[in-house]
């Protein structure tokens, strides 16, 4: 019971329940939670993805070969290959422990993506809790963390019969055939040591996870994204052509002429057929008409029938009178004002002509107007305003478009990523150091001026856009999207001399040469992942700082003003 209530008393501190914002809101910011019964390694796992030195006490080696684990809090590391990604170290539990309790107090929507660790088996419990996280449907995979214990054990067991690849074939057999006997077929494992991160499967684990973190959609975003998603399709090939330094040209392009893009039409409220029969037949031009839940019988509270009116997916809202009374009308009409949407009161077939209107509700340039029965003039109204709504939602989506097209390119880098760390690697082992840096300097070369951080693309984003090229420099932070030196790039790559190395080069005769350093296949490909990363968020912050004017200049002449009907 005790044990139970501690795990219950696992909490996120305040400072991790909400990680810290980066500068630009739509920036990507993911949470890992390492989770796993106690002595599992959670804690020397995160210290060795955050690029930590692990400090060996002098009971260390004994506590981690007997599996013990010190109590702690919730603990916060950095991951220094991906930025915005923060790791968290929670508490462990004990094998009698309730594996919803523990789960209730992590606070599972406040993670993205979970690393479960066990130790030298995957016990009952640590099967139950993958069941869990699989059926709330949190992407996970679990962390075999003593593998170099469990292949200890089998040395001494097997003897002089003992081959290291064959074992660990067996090993990951029987950890699948606990997976799969228990339903959880498809849950990657991955069999490491925290001591020796080179070592088993640490890079295959850190590419599945980095990879889950790059496909991973931003959830605050989705509605947005849905509804913009016609608008990002328009600017896909010019900037998959030359790069995203395209964006700001053709921008301005469209915010003058606006893409052929229809405007989508809410129809809302009560006893709509007649209004929805009557704008979809024949088609309008350049329009959408969509029908939307009505407020029920008894009406629905305002602030809940608003939330079923998805206020993102809609460019103008039609509110059908009928059935509305006066309060509940002008209520709903200042609620979609206030969000900045257009809408119009319609009078159905329950309204009188005799019966009092309510009058028009302005707001900065959105306006709701009084129904009619001329639906002829109201199509004709609609078919006017389209190609202003359109304008509009350009404007109102820039920073999801923006968002979006950045990811595409990032997505599409990351692609040859491998292979261009492989092609570098392989001609510096065949003694081509030169040419290997070479190719690696022409790669983030590459990759700036896809992105449009080099100084001609910054040149003519400043140009297109009225923003300095100050400003906009300002607005790069990634120490790889400036220009490296070859020097550089070599000490970046190069693996570090061993100790024996470095004092054989002293010894006269049998040493005393210098021994060049060779390129690492890991620190290669850590370089490259990072300025993908890196460069993608400055590109998005220049992209958005740049087309901050170009917003402002044409916010004032975009607004639609409907005619009277």
């Amino acid at each position: 019971m005790e044990q139970a209530e501690d795990m219950t008393d696992t909490q996120i501190p305040a400072d991790a329940a909400s990680p810290d914002p980066f500068s630009l809101p739509e920036s990507l910011n993911f949470t890992v939670a390492i989770i796993g019964p106690k002595g599992s390694g959670k804690s020397t796992l995160a210290r060795v993805l955050s690029h930590q030195t692990e400090q060996f006490s002098n009971g260390f080696l004994d506590s981690y070969f007997k599996g013990e684990e010190e109590s702690h809090e919730v603990s916060k590391y950095p991951y220094p290959p991906l930025p915005n990604v923060t790791l968290f170290d929670y508490p462990g539990y004990n094998p009698a422990d309730s594996v919803a309790s523990y789960l209730d107090g992590i606070k599972l929507d406040t993670v993205q993506y979970l690393l479960v660790t066990v130790g030298e088996a995957v016990s009952d419990t640590e099967l139950q809790l993958l069941g869990t996280l699989k059926q709330k449907g949190k992407p996970h995979c679990m962390v075999q963390t003593h593998a170099d214990l469990v292949l200890h054990t089998e040395k001494r067991r097997q003897g002089k019969s003992y081959w290291r690849r064959q074992t660990l074939q067996g090993i990951r057999s029987r950890v699948e055939e606990r997976l799969v006997g228990a339903g959880l077929q498809g849950c990657k494992a991955f069999l490491i040591s925290a001591l020796e991160p080179q070592s088993f499967d640490f890079p295959s684990m850190m590419d599945y996870m980095e990879g889950e973190i790059l496909q991973w959609p931003r959830s605050g975003e989705d509605n947005v994204e849905n509804q913009c998603q016609e608008l990002v399709s328009v600017f896909e090939m010019p900037c998959d052509q030359e790069g995203l330094v395209e964006f700001p040209p053709y921008l301005s392009i469209l915010l003058d002429i606006p893409p052929p893009v229809p405007a989508i039409v809410g129809v809302a409220g009560s006893n709509k057929d007649t209004i929805l029969h009557g704008l979809s037949d024949p088609p309008m031009s350049g329009l959408l008409v969509k029908a939307l839940p009505g407020p029920g019988n008894p009406p629905l509270p305002v602030d809940q029938y608003l939330e079923n009116l998805q206020l993102e997916s809609c460019d103008v809202y039609l509110i059908v009178e009928s059935g509305l009374n006066n309060s509940f009308r002008a209520t709903l009409v200042e609620a979609l004002v206030a969000a900045g949407k257009h809408c119009m009161l319609i009078a159905g077939e329950g309204r009188q002509s005799g019966e009092e209107k309510e009058p028009g509700h302005d707001g900065e340039g959105k306006r709701a107007y009084l129904g009619a029965t001329d639906l002829r003039g109201l199509k004709v109204a609609l078919e006017k305003g389209a190609p202003q709504l359109v304008r509009e939602r350009l404007l109102h989506c820039l920073p999801s478009i923006v968002a979006q097209l950045v990811r595409r390119e990032q997505r599409r880098i990351m692609m040859g990523v491998y292979d261009l760390c492989l092609d570098v690697c392989t001609k510096a082992s065949y003694g081509q150091i030169p040419q290997a840096l070479a190719s690696l300097s022409a790669a983030l070369s590459s990759f700036r001026s896809r992105f449009g951080l080099d100084e001609e693309s910054i040149s003519r984003i400043a140009q297109v856009t009225g923003c300095s090229a100050d400003d906009l420099h300002s607005e790069i932070h990634c120490p790889l999207a400036l220009p490296q030196s070859i020097e550089q790039l070599q000490q970046m790559v190069s693996q570090p001399l061993s100790l024996s190395e470095i004092v054989w080069s002293y010894i006269p005769i049998w040493g005393g040469t210098e021994t060049a350093p060779t390129l690492s296949v890991e620190r290669t490909y850590r370089l490259l992942v990072e300025s993908v990363f890196g460069m993608a968020q400055d590109a998005e912050r220049v992209l958005l700082r740049g087309c901050t004017k170009q917003k402002g200049t044409k916010e004032s002449t975009a607004t639609c003003h409907w005619p009277c009907i």
